[in-house]
């Protein structure tokens, strides 16, 4: 099984003359099945703090930037100078897991183990697949 993709989200603040450092894990994985943008880790930092949702606290956390920090899996590859590049992560987990499925195929199916060993039998899984998916997008005639 792969690792599991994860980043620590960190919002410094000052809020009543207190300095605060709310952080939390971000579960990416589960994370985008949501269809969300990377905004919506204020709300998962806030909750796990216990800050309100309609809290001033809460605004001035809203407005204060978000570090991004100690990740795992492949989430590494998208930490940036500007923060977390969620679209291109959620472009690599997508490929990642277009290729294990074609790697179950190819294991179950074709005894190969390595199907990045073989590029055309790779490529016309891959074919297949798409040709799959663009067919599932079809209208269905029920006859």
């Amino acid at each position: 099984m792969s690792e599991k993709n994860t980043v620590k989200v960190t919002i410094p603040f000052s809020y009543k003359g207190k300095d605060r450092e709310p952080s939390s894990i971000i579960d990416l994985d589960t994370f985008i099945l949501g269809d969300q943008d990377i905004e919506a880790v204020f709300h998962i930092v806030a909750s796990q703090n216990n800050i309100g949702n309609y809290s001033y606290e809460y605004e001035v956390l809203e407005s204060s930037p978000k570090i991004f920090s100690e990740p795992t899996g492949i989430a590494q590859e998208f930490i940036t100078d500007e923060g977390f590049d969620l679209d291109a992560f959620k472009i690599r987990q997508r490929e990642q897991e277009i290729h294990k499925t074609l790697q179950t195929i190819a294991s179950e199916v074709l005894n190969i183990n390595k199907l990045e060993e073989t590029s055309d039998i790779k490529n016309a899984l891959l074919q297949a697949y798409q040709a799959g998916k663009d067919h599932s997008k079809l209208p269905q005639n029920d006859e």
